[in-house]
This record gives structure tokens, C-alpha cells and sequence, in this order.
């Protein structure tokens, strides 16, 4: 399996990275399932999710990915990170956000609205 990097994802997708670095399952179950539920929300702004749990990233499904978390260093933040499709983060809190939140952040955004106008 070839090893990849978030940089792939640039200018392509927006990335929502849920740091988990304690194993916190519930917390982690729960704030997946504040975006998961809206999926479809999701893919219309072409934001693709993953969860860092401290050694590897895993997928929306909690499927072990091929992304190298070797840049990936988060200490002890327990929380979301937004990263832009630019590759800069747009927008870091800590554990629970709810998917809205994050959706209007995404829509005040020149490119999101210039996707939007373009739809």
C-alpha cells in the first residue's frame, strides 16, 4: 500500500480531522455521528472526514486509512480541525461541535461561495 499525505487532498477537498489522541470512544462516536448524519451535507462541500487516533488515521467508518500521520502532531488537543482545500486550517475547537457550526463556516467562505454561484 503506497502512503499518503493530506497534501493530496489540496485544492480538491476540505478535511475535518477529528483528533482522538486520549481514545475516547463515546466522545469520538458521538461527534462522528453529528457529521455522519449529514452525509450528504458533507459531499456537498466536498469535505471528507478522518479521525487521527494518536498512531494511525482512520476513515468516517473507522477503517484504517493509508495516510502517514507522521506530521501529525497534536499533543493533547481532543477536538476538530478544518482544514481548507487551500491546506490551511480554517477552524480548530475542542470536542463537541456541532455539524453546523462547521457548515457555515465552510459556506462563508469566497471559495465555497464562488462553488455555490458555479452550481
Amino acid at each position: 500500500m503506497t502512503s499518503q499525505d493530506f497534501r493530496e487532498f489540496k485544492w480538491k477537498k476540505r478535511i475535518l480531522l477529528l483528533i482522538d489522541t486520549k481514545n475516547d470512544l463515546n466522545t469520538r462516536n458521538l461527534q462522528l455521528s453529528k457529521f455522519n448524519a449529514r452525509y450528504n451535507e458533507m459531499k456537498e462541500r466536498d469535505l471528507v472526514l478522518f479521525v487521527y487516533n494518536g498512531k494511525e488515521v482512520l476513515d468516517r467508518d473507522g477503517m484504517l486509512t493509508n495516510i502517514n500521520p507522521d506530521n501529525l502532531t497534536y499533543g493533547e488537543f481532543q477536538g476538530i480541525i478544518l482544514i481548507g482545500k487551500d491546506g490551511g486550517v480554517k477552524f480548530r475547537k475542542k470536542y463537541l461541535v456541532e455539524a453546523n457550526e462547521v457548515f457555515d463556516l465552510i459556506d462563508q467562505m469566497p471559495m465555497r461561495r464562488a462553488e455555490m454561484k458555479n452550481r
